[in-house]
């Protein structure tokens, strides 16, 4: 190789020197800079921390009392205040706790040892289980054959009204309101003139089988209570579905429907006593429903759907 391309080694003693050079001119930049005078530091401003929006009270009310008498005589959510665009906390475990009675009440379950405990002739429908009677509303319509036969054998023929009493889609409502519902529609029934049948009981049951048995007990007209579909805390509530002239597949439209029958809701006594006029009124026309007109709104006919 030429001299001239060879690449002359740099010494220790230079490698020092060259070093030392430059720690030296960062130490002194440093110096400079820390000689300069430096801008006073603002303190800072505490910090208040919170989560969620900021809660915003509602308009005091003209009347205070009136307010509070108001939500004593109701059940509903009123005046319930938020917190920015969503519900106080004491409000939302509410609706929770509401919404967990709504589901019991889907999934309860009356014993048949209980209905024969209150004096009704126990039967049930083709529904194998709580499961398929949710699942497939059609079987909870149709007895199954025991349940036919017994009904041949111990229910009262050919009567005014034959009572039946279903667990519905609350089970809990029935074991709650339905002895005293049934007592209280045989008294203002018999009051009427009625000749009212012994009390039926069907497990796992819908409206519609009122219709066959309605046509195995050969009567003139049928009453069902069942566990209405719950509502947010609203577990305990029944309805009362009547139908003049029963047969198979009755169209909905000739039925009537009371419901609601719960102490917070309809009592009892006051709906059996309602029931009593409209069957009154149903004997009177010769069928209910559509066939229903005029008198009292409360018995104007309506078209339901369970």
């Amino acid at each position: 190789m030429p001299a001239s391309e060879q690449k002359r080694l740099v010494t220790e003693a230079e490698l020092r020197a060259l070093v030392k050079t430059i720690v030296t001119d960062v130490v002194k930049e440093a110096g400079a800079l820390e000689a300069e005078p430096s801008a006073p530091v603002e303190p800072e401003e505490p910090r208040t921390w919170a989560r969620g929006p900021e809660h915003r009270p509602l308009t005091p009310p003209k009347s205070a009392a009136a307010l509070a008498h108001l939500i004593t005589t109701t059940p509903s959510r009123i005046v319930t205040g938020r917190t920015g665009t969503r519900y106080l906390t004491h409000s939302y475990l509410g609706l929770r706790a509401d919404h967990a009675i709504a589901l019991d009440a889907v999934e309860s379950e009356v014993d048949e040892a209980w209905a024969v405990q209150q004096g009704w002739v126990a039967l049930r429908t083709r529904a194998k289980d709580h499961t398929e009677f949710l699942l497939h509303p059609e079987q909870g319509r149709r007895l199954d054959d025991p349940s036919r036969a017994r009904c041949e054998q111990a229910a009262d023929k050919g009567v005014d009204v034959q009572l039946i009493a279903g667990d519905g889609l609350s089970a809990l409502a029935l074991q709650v309101n339905g002895p005293s519902l049934i007592q209280a529609l045989h008294g203002a029934l018999t009051a009427k003139g009625f000749r009212v049948g012994k009390p039926l009981f069907v497990k796992f049951a819908r409206i519609g089988v009122q219709d066959e048995i309605g046509v195995l007990t050969q009567a003139k007209s049928t009453l069902i209570i069942v566990g209405e579909r719950p509502g947010l805390g609203t577990g305990d509530s029944l309805s009362i579905y009547t139908a003049f002239g029963p047969r198979l597949g009755q169209d909905n439209s000739e039925k009537d429907c009371i419901s609601n029958v719960r102490t917070v809701g309809f009592p009892p006594q006051r709906a059996a006593l309602k029931c009593a006029e409209l069957m009154k009124a149903s004997f009177a026309a010769g069928g209910g429903g559509v066939k229903l007109s005029g008198g009292d709104a409360a018995f104007r006919p309506h078209v339901v759907n369970h």
